[in-house]
C-alpha cells in the first residue's frame, strides 16, 4: 500500500540516506554546532522538517526545526494543526533569546541561559565580534601591502567553524596566524573561555557565575570596541520559550 511504502520505504531513505548524507556535507549552518550538521534547503518539506538538518543538531529536542523567519517546516504545521484539535501537545521549542533593557549585573539567570543556549551565544560571538575584528585587521594590513587574501579566507573560514572540526593540523595553522594579529588573537581567546565556562560541568554554580562575572569584567578591560560591545548582550541574556 502507499501508506507502507512511504513508512518501509521513502522515510528511512530519506531520513537515514539523504539527509545524513547531504545534511554533513553541503547547505548553510545557522549554528556552529559540535559536528558538521547542515540545513539543507531552507524549507523542510520532504521529510518532515529533517531538512533543517543544523538546526535539529543544535537543538534536538525542539519539536520545531525552523529557526528564521524565511524557514519553513512542514512537520510543525502538522503539530501545530494536531495541537489544535487536542491531539498533541507541544513540550518543548528553541528558547528564544532576550534582552532584558537596563540590566548589569551578571547573575544565576544569565548563567542559567548561558548555558542552555551557548550555541547560540558562541555564533553571535563569533559573527559580532570576532568577524569584524578579522575584517578590521585585514583592512589595517592591507594598507601596508600584507595580506596574502587566499591565507585570510583560509583563516576565515576556519576562524568562524565550530573549533572540534578543524583538526589538529588546521588548528595548529589559525594558532600560528592569530600570534601575528593581537587584538583577533585577543577575542579569540576570550570565545574559548567563554566556551570553557558554558560547558564545564564538573564545576558548581558558585564557580561558573563567578568565572562568568570575571569574564565580562576582564573582556570590558581588555580595549576592544566589538569585545566590550558584547558584554552588555551577556548581561541581559535570558531566555523564553514561545
Amino acid at each position: 500500500t502507499l501508506r507502507e511504502l512511504l513508512i518501509v520505504r521513502f522515510i528511512p531513505f530519506f531520513a537515514a540516506g539523504i539527509i545524513n548524507g547531504i545534511g554533513h556535507f553541503w547547505g548553510y549552518r545557522n549554528f556552529e554546532c559540535p559536528d558538521a550538521a547542515t540545513n539543507i534547503p531552507p524549507w523542510g518539506i520532504l521529510i518532515g522538517g529533517e531538512e533543517l538538518h543544523n538546526n535539529h543538531h543544535t537543538y534536538p529536542t525542539s519539536a520545531k526545526l525552523s529557526v528564521k523567519w524565511w524557514e519553513f517546516d512542514i512537520g510543525w504545521l502538522y503539530i501545530k494543526i494536531f495541537s489544535a484539535l487536542g491531539l498533541a501537545k507541544v513540550k518543548r521549542v528553541v528558547p528564544t533569546p532576550t534582552i532584558i533593557p537596563g540590566k548589569s549585573q551578571v547573575d544565576i539567570e544569565t548563567l542559567t541561559a548561558l548555558i542552555s543556549n551557548r550555541i547560540h551565544v558562541m555564533t553571535l560571538y563569533s559573527k559580532t565580534v570576532i568577524l569584524p575584528v578579522f575584517l578590521q585587521e585585514k583592512e589595517k594590513h592591507k594598507a601596508n601591502g600584507q595580506v596574502d587574501s587566499s591565507v585570510w579566507q583560509k583563516m576565515r573560514a576556519v576562524l568562524m567553524q565550530e573549533p572540534s572540526l578543524n583538526g589538529p593540523q588546521k588548528q595548529h595553522t589559525l594558532e600560528a596566524f592569530l600570534e601575528k594579529y593581537d587584538n583577533l588573537h585577543l577575542v579569540y581567546n576570550f570565545q574559548k573561555n567563554l566556551q570553557a565556562i558554558s560547558n564545564k560541568t564538573s564545576a558548581t554554580q558558585k564557580e561558573l557565575l563567578e568565572a562568568l562575572q570575571d569574564w565580562c569584567v576582564q573582556a570590558e578591560s581588555a580595549g576592544v570596541s566589538k569585545l566590550r560591545e558584547f558584554v552588555p548582550y551577556i548581561k541581559g541574556y535570558a531566555l523564553r520559550s514561545v
